[in-house]
């Protein structure tokens, strides 16, 4: 009897009613939320993406002259901490980041966006490190060679050759990290998965079938845009 109920109220003459405009603010939420948190994710990802890898700190490394043998220490440390942050990051879900930071935060996307950050840094970290470590180095050490400091070695030798595959990454974690705000916002962190856990809870199935169609749709339009964005920066 209970099933019978459950498909009376997702039927379509049910559903149906349940879309309005007032899904759209909250869908734009979810977006924005996604955004935030990759966005974030991509630029800590970068930077610890260089202290990771093992060809760029280390004596001999890219960043160090060719034959330099000081600094054992301090890039072995600096590579094994910068690895020990992005292990730590990515070892904890998202859900239970989302919980953690709520305890400090009030209920919305700001929490939701923190803790799916730190999760997909801790991926795309380790991602763009290995990248940089499968950077051929002629180009970069002819650099270093000329006189260029390490900084111009990063924004004009390595990152142009990486930029492509940095932003694959980035794009496809989007898609990752959109179908990921349902399950932060089920603890709370807020957009269309605080909305279906407020409709769980209420035993209101038209609405959350309504939630769940608009989610889909949010969902396959991500991946459509992320898609064509991974083409366009090939």
């Amino acid at each position: 009897m209970l099933l019978l109920d459950i498909a009376v109220q997702v039927s379509p003459a049910e559903v149906l009613p349940e879309f309005s405009w007032t899904l759209f603010p909250i869908a734009l939420q979810t977006v924005a939320m996604s955004v935030l948190a990759i966005t974030l994710a991509g630029l800590g990802g970068v930077a610890f993406s260089f202290p990771a890898a093992q060809n760029f700190f280390l004596p001999g490394g890219l960043l160090r002259s060719v034959g330099e043998k000081k600094g054992w220490v301090i890039g072995h440390g600096a590579m094994m901490l910068a690895r020990l942050v992005l292990l730590g990051a990515r070892a904890i879900p998202a859900p239970i980041l989302a919980l953690v930071i709520l305890y400090g935060m009030f209920p919305g996307i700001l929490p939701g966006a923190l803790a799916l950050a730190i999760h997909n840094f801790g991926i795309l970290g380790r991602l763009m490190a290995e990248v940089n470590e499968n950077l051929p180095d002629g180009p970069v050490r002819a650099l270093r060679a000329l006189g260029a400091a390490s900084g111009s070695l990063i924004f004009y030798g390595i990152l142009p050759a990486n930029r492509s595959r940095f932003l694959a990454y980035v794009f496809y974690r989007w898609e990752v990290c959109l179908r990921e705000t349902v399950i932060v916002g089920l603890v709370g962190a807020g957009g269309l998965g605080r909305l279906i856990t407020e409709q769980l809870s209420s035993f209101d199935y038209s609405a959350l079938a309504a939630s769940l169609a608009v989610f889909i749709v949010l969902t396959m339009g991500v991946d459509f845009a992320s898609h064509w964005l991974r083409t366009a920066v090939r």
